[in-house]
């Protein structure tokens, strides 16, 4: 039945390994899979040495899966956003839960405005169905930091040159199952 929490995601690095978190059943609530975060945090630690001090905003939260992830490893803080109130009410448990350094803001992250906050990691992972990649990475470009990095997962791969027009480059790209997986950062001038 949508609404319930039916599924749990486990935490796979850092301060909270092997945390089992409750997972909203909800329709199109899919969380980034253990293989897929191992692989994305593999990356984030080998271009950043700690994550100590450093901040990150999901877009699309879903289960909080990966800025849970992020704050187990050491992260600063994270912010979260989610439209679906039951799926925020659930992250905040979890949050609650654990004592962790989240913000979860139920609301639509492609209306957020920089008003000069700006982040180390941005996490994009919408719905499939939705096809808000672009759109997101469009708005997370203007809210990461110089040395920062995207992260999205899509369904199809995003060509290098729709990066080039919002001014990001591909830094690491990876097919996984039924998802492309990115890293990205600014152009560098």
């Amino acid at each position: 039945m949508p609404g319930n929490c039916s599924g749990k995601v486990r935490i796979i690095g850092g301060k909270w390994k092997r945390t089992p978190l409750p997972v909203l059943d909800a329709k199109g609530l899919r969380p980034t899979g253990d293989r897929q975060r191992e692989t994305l945090f593999n990356w984030l630690g080998h271009l950043f040495e700690t994550f100590e001090e450093r901040t990150s905003l999901d877009m699309f939260g879903g289960s909080g899966a990966l800025s849970f992830e992020f704050l187990s490893r050491g992260g600063k803080s994270a912010d979260v956003y989610e439209v679906n109130r039951s799926a925020c009410a659930q992250i905040k448990k979890n949050a609650e839960k654990l004592g962790a350094p989240l913000h979860v803001h139920c609301a639509d992250s492609l209306t957020i405005k920089s008003a000069g906050k700006q982040y180390d990691v941005i996490f994009i992972d919408p719905p499939f169905a939705l096809k808000l990649q672009m759109h997101a990475l469009k708005t997370a470009s203007g809210l990461i930091k110089p040395d920062g990095l995207i992260y999205v997962e899509s369904p199809e791969e995003i060509s290098d040159a729709s990066l080039s027009e919002i001014g990001l480059q591909a830094v690491r790209r990876l097919k996984s199952g039924a998802s492309s997986l990115l890293l990205a950062r600014q152009t560098e001038q």
